[in-house]
């Protein structure tokens, strides 16, 4: 086991590239009602009368920008409501957790001792595995070939998370030892 740690940057770069793969990669589906007995033109054929066009995690994170910029010029102006205030600040929220698992591991692949970052590491990837459970609770309906951007984040989130708390857990081991 002591490969994790002497090779925690080779597979944190990994990590990084996979979480890059799963953002660029579809997330969800732009409906379009097309009847069933017609084809689905550069789109992909959902339930009854449904077609999809694949959107990425990336455009999902532009149009998260988009709508918080709303947001905010709405509260500059006075015409955002507390209502739509709450909206934004849970897209914010969305964004950030999938935004900062990216962030927190490029900065502790970056060379110098950052050890001080590893609890928030950690917190990062425990949101992210949190917000992957409840991705898988509220979309099992999922179609895993068509939307795997969203199926590996899910299944990123909680592997990364077990192994930096393993990773976690040797060194302090080790430091203890010594």
């Amino acid at each position: 086991m002591s490969w994790i740690i002497e090779h925690k940057r080779v597979w944190r770069v990994v990590i990084l590239v996979l979480l890059l793969i799963a953002i660029v990669g579809p997330w969800a589906f732009d409906l379009i009602i097309v009847p069933s007995e017609y084809p689905c033109s550069s789109s992909i054929r959902l339930k009854g009368d449904y077609c999809g066009t694949p959107l990425s995690g990336m455009w999902m994170l532009s149009a998260l920008v988009g709508e918080l910029m709303n947001v905010v010029v709405g509260l500059v102006t006075g015409a955002t409501t507390l209502a739509n205030f709450g909206r934004g600040f849970l897209l914010i929220l969305l964004a950030l957790v999938l935004l900062l698992p990216f962030v927190s591991t490029l900065l502790l692949i970056l060379p110098g001792d950052r050890q001080c970052w590893q609890i928030f590491h950690l917190a990062v990837w425990g949101l992210a595995a949190v917000s992957s459970l409840w991705l898988l609770l509220s979309a099992s309906e999922l179609p895993p070939g068509q939307l795997w951007g969203v199926w590996l984040y899910i299944g990123l989130a909680p592997i990364v998370l077990v192994l930096e708390v393993v990773a976690l857990a040797i060194r302090s081991k080790s430091s203890q030892a010594r």
